[in-house]
């Protein structure tokens, strides 16, 4: 069996089938022990589901991005480099980088929003400003849509998690574009783009498929059978 198979937790046998995202092993009670995906997948959602409720109310002029980084930071990102390390403790070196390098995202958009709220790159509402965020997402996007064309073995859906991610990285950059041309061309009625609406809806879209996979993952530890993830877009040889 290879290993991309081993990793991602399609075999050809269901019954000794990996789980994906983590290795199956059991316990000394006879039941399986937990699985990186526990772990990695609740910091997954939880600061998605954070950013999510953020972009919903952008325009509120309440609304902080500074208030979500106890999650991003304490929650999401500590929980997936937590999953990074026990998956390459396990030999799982596919998920640890899927792990690490949403982890990391969290870690650096952090930063990246501390810096902003504190017009480290300009004043809020200036041009630089606004490309800095640019290019940070854009940055990320093509990470992202790299990781989603080396992972086809994986199964579907993780391709499709990867995918909506990828699209929704590309629709925010493509609204913090619009909002910088907005405020060169009609500086005085600036407007939502439209753009973050469609970011907005793929990221809950990706936050649903995210909460499945958790599901599937959680079905599978507790002994349960593991909901279907479907089958690879790509045959491993």
């Amino acid at each position: 069996m290879s290993q991309a198979k081993v990793a991602s937790g399609v075999s050809p046998d269901p019954e000794k089938s990996v789980p994906a995202g983590g290795s199956r092993r059991e316990s000394p009670d006879g039941g399986l022990a937990h699985q990186p995906a526990l772990l990695g997948f609740s910091g997954f959602l939880i600061g998605s589901i954070s950013l999510a409720f953020y972009l919903k109310d952008v325009s509120i002029p309440a609304n902080s991005l500074v208030a979500q980084i106890p999650i991003m930071v304490f929650s999401s990102a500590i929980l997936l480099l937590m999953a990074a390390v026990w998956s390459m403790r396990l030999g799982d070196g596919v998920f640890a980088a899927v792990y690490g390098l949403f982890g990391t995202f969290w870690l650096s958009f952090s930063v990246l929003s501390v810096s902003l709220n504190n017009n480290w790159m300009g004043e809020f509402e200036n041009i630089q400003q606004r490309q800095a965020t640019s290019n940070f997402v854009l940055v990320w996007c093509v990470v992202i849509l790299l990781l989603t064309l080396t992972t086809l073995r994986l199964p579907r859906a993780f391709t499709f998690l990867f995918i909506v991610v990828s699209l929704t990285l590309l629709s925010l950059y493509g609204s913090i574009e619009q909002a910088i041309d907005q405020s060169i061309h009609n500086p005085t009625a600036p407007g939502d783009p439209w753009l973050i609406y469609v970011g907005i809806t793929t990221m809950f879209l990706f936050i649903v498929i995210g909460m499945y996979v958790f599901a599937s993952v959680m079905h599978s530890a507790t002994g349960g059978r593991r909901l279907p993830l479907g089958k690879p877009l790509v045959k491993s040889r």
